[in-house]
């Protein structure tokens, strides 16, 4: 299948133009995107394949595209795994690693020549196949197995298996040496403690052999024996459990009604009475089950209702204790700090206070604007305290939009993620937010004038970011599913723009929300 795969992705159509016709830079580039997609298709089909590598003489500027990676043909030339292909089209490639998205990685390759319509070598594809997976394949069913994978050449491809390479290879040293042995064809031999199986593989000619102990033959037949006997003893026991049915069937069913009363416990909930009983013994059945059952309903009530209250005594002893303790706590730390005339650090405390204040929110999950913008300001003036002129803010949010309500603790994360990687190695900082209202959503901009983003820096698109910032995501997503979003905009040393969607959200929808 692989070799078939290369061979037509040979000849694709855009590889052929790229390597044959004179192009422009534009030309180039959409022959190389449209090669992109083709080989992407085949790579992303194909799961064994871990990535295609392209060796051409112009190689695109951009050498790296998903599992694609583009080389130049001197590359090929000084590359000692890529040997076995200077003599032939197409080649089977020993194991050797790779530097793939997954780091460095144990792969076997299949390479192949793409020609100018001139017969002369224009580009070199090699598949990279991922090792584990190709093991997997020679591992079957079986788990214990030993196997190897020996090319043309002579060479281990791969192997699986508790045995060393060099016992493979002395075993097959051994094999060759006897004169009635060929292993052109399938065939088996016995050799020292080992039963030996090889065979040529289809359409090539590699040889896989396969080698298993003399004992685990003979305990094979032993496992027989056990399945054999076990199978005897099996129906004896379903021999004496049907006599046993049998004989149950005649005894009276008032026996079975008083061991379900004496067995009877909160623990043990079932009820095993008959159900083909259709004369006095059946209702009688009936109306004992219908009391066990509401019995039963009566202790989850019971269940339900003390755990209900137990949860509602803690959470309420936590709400007054927690907050009280900190608040004082706080408190006293701002009065020690202000008898020591520390009146930054009592600054700082007070502002603290007030971020709990509004953290806690009593338990609640939504919080007016207002609150939210308190709490952000607070912050800022925390660091405006540890920074000094280096750092400053503007928000300019409406009036009207304060009284709306939104999922606190959503703005300080992007806030927090300017100040201590935006605005590092930078003297002074600036952050602007604002929001507005489109299609009776909020928009909320949160920009600064920091060193930006790079193009592949982990925090790019919408599915990365702090812990912070993946907390919001994963918060907005749970509230309002695709009615909310949360984007990054920016470019390296132009600074950052956070762009945060939510419903617009009065005090009367609340109840829709939470």
């Amino acid at each position: 299948m692989i070799e078939e795969v290369t061979l037509a992705m040979s000849v694709n159509n855009y590889l052929q133009d790229y390597i044959n016709r004179e192009q422009s830079e534009y030309g180039k580039y959409t022959s190389i995107a449209e090669i992109n997609n083709s080989f992407l298709d085949i790579a992303y089909s194909i799961p064994i394949i871990d990535s295609i590598h392209v060796y051409l003489e112009q190689p695109p500027l951009k050498e790296k595209v998903g599992l694609i990676r583009y080389y130049s043909t001197e590359k090929y030339k000084s590359s000692d795994w890529l040997s076995p292909l200077k003599n032939s089209d197409s080649a089977w490639l020993k194991k050797h690693h790779i530097d793939s998205m997954q780091g460095n990685t144990s792969v076997i390759s299949y390479a192949r020549k793409a020609y100018f319509s001139n017969d002369r070598v224009g580009a070199i594809i090699v598949v990279n196949l991922k090792l584990d997976v190709f093991q997997n394949i020679m591992r079957d069913e079986l788990n214990s197995v030993n196997r190897i994978l020996i090319d043309s050449a002579g060479l281990p491809v791969t192997y699986v298996g508790e045995s060393k390479v060099i016992d493979y290879l002395k075993m097959i040293e051994e094999l060759e040496k006897d004169s009635n042995l060929n292993l052109n064809s399938d065939g088996y031999s016995h050799e020292q403690d080992n039963f030996i199986v090889w065979s040529k593989l289809y359409s090539n000619e590699w040889l896989l052999i396969e080698i298993t102990p003399w004992k685990e033959v003979a305990m094979s037949s032993i496992e027989l024996s056990v399945i054999l006997i076990t199978i005897g003893i099996i129906a004896i026991g379903i021999a004496v459990i049907a006599s046993f049915f049998i004989f149950n069937k005649f005894i009276q069913p008032i026996n079975l009604l008083l061991q379900n009363m004496d067995n009877f416990s909160v623990a043990n909930k079932g009820v095993n009475l008959p159900k083909d009983y259709k004369n006095e013994f059946g209702v009688l059945f009936s109306h004992y089950e219908e009391l066990i059952r509401k019995i039963m309903n009566l202790y989850k009530d019971l269940e339900v209702e003390y755990k209900q209250k137990r949860k509602a005594e803690v959470k309420a002893l936590q709400a007054n204790i927690n907050p009280h303790f900190l608040y004082n706590t706080l408190d006293q730390l701002n009065w020690m700090a202000i008898e020591a005339e520390q009146g930054k650090i009592s600054k700082v405390l007070e502002l603290t206070g007030r971020m709990f204040r509004i953290g806690l929110s009593k338990g609640e999950s939504f919080i007016p604007i207002k609150q939210e913008m308190d709490h952000l300001e607070s912050y800022l003036q925390i660091q405006q305290i540890r920074l000094g002129s280096q750092i400053s803010y503007e928000m300019n949010i409406d009036e009207a939009y304060l009284d709306y309500y939104m999922p606190k603790l959503t703005l300080q994360p992007f806030v927090e993620n300017s100040i201590m990687h935006g605005f590092h190695h930078k003297d002074e900082g600036h952050i602007t937010i604002k929001i507005h209202e489109v299609h009776n959503h909020f928009h909320i901009v949160i920009k600064d004038n920091g060193i930006g983003i790079k193009i592949d820096h982990p925090m790019k698109g919408q599915e990365s970011g702090g812990y912070g910032i993946k907390n919001v995501r994963e918060r907005l997503a749970a509230y309002f599913g695709e009615s909310s979003s949360v984007k990054l905009f920016g470019k390296e040393g132009q600074g950052t723009t956070v762009v945060i969607k939510i419903p617009k959200i009065d005090y009367d929808a609340m109840d829709e929300v939470v």
